[in-house]
């Protein structure tokens, strides 16, 4: 009887006490479509940080669910990030004014940002203000790193036309609304091709910023899941993993 009654007690305690272990899951993820790093294809998640992302899972012996993660307008998924708890968003530039808005797993790559123009329109700059003078319109997606960068630069807001997607802005730039784009270079590259465009049809033209890509954890998630979450990435690094995103592009 008392046998019974100590493994009762073990499962008892197991029952109560086992959900506080850390674990990738007890997160919830929010992303945007953001190639080659994060995006759907064929209603599948894909991507490099995907890849990453598996890789912890697989590395904490923790099973995936790609329920766990959300795709959304990049504007929606940073508030989500922002006002939920346990909630972590990327792939997230890492900047100076961001920095105290999330807490940060990473690097998990380098992100160029230009201004980007069809090389046809022949448009060269060396700064930023040489573009204000020239009142030559900007697409940026609304609330992502390449507005950020022309708001905090002092670009004129009438030059600064928004879009809610990069598919948006995209078209902006090739139906000439726009003069130029400011987004990430590989982003660039990867879904201009997938738009049936030739490799030479866009051109960055001028570097507006090169920040890590993170994961940005909201400040308010239990710090137990963060260090989790730290720790599985540092001990995949420490590995060398081949496959982990941690180049510049």
């Amino acid at each position: 009887m008392k046998s019974v009654s100590l493994l009762a007690g073990l499962a008892w305690c197991f029952a109560a006490f086992g959900d506080d272990t850390p674990s990738l899951s007890h997160f919830s993820y929010v992303t945007e479509e953001y190639p080659p790093y994060n995006h759907f294809d064929q209603g599948s998640q894909t991507g490099q940080t995907i890849d990453l992302l598996r890789q912890l899972f697989q590395h904490t012996h923790t099973p995936f669910d790609p329920a766990l993660i959300q795709s959304y307008p990049w504007l929606r998924a940073y508030q989500l990030a922002l006002e939920t708890p346990n909630t972590v968003l990327f792939s997230t530039n890492r900047t100076p004014s961001r920095e105290p808005l999330f807490d940060w797993v990473g690097p998990i790559a380098i992100d160029r940002v230009a201004l980007i123009a069809r090389r046809e329109a022949g448009i060269t700059l060396d700064t930023l203000d040489e573009a204000a003078r020239a009142g030559l319109r900007i697409a940026a997606i609304r609330g992502d790193i390449g507005e950020l960068n022309l708001t905090e630069a002092g670009y004129p807001d009438h030059l600064i036309h928004r879009a809610l997607d990069s598919q948006s802005a995209l078209a902006m730039l090739l139906n000439e609304r726009v003069d130029l784009w400011a987004y990430s270079t590989s982003v660039v590259d990867w879904l201009a091709e997938r738009a049936g465009h030739a490799p030479t049809a866009l051109e960055p033209i001028h570097t507006l910023s090169r920040y890590p890509l993170y994961f940005a954890i909201n400040r308010q998630s239990d710090p137990a899941l963060v260090a989790h979450f730290q720790r599985a990435l540092a001990e995949l690094h420490a590995l060398e993993n081949p496959s982990l995103v941690h180049k510049d592009e």
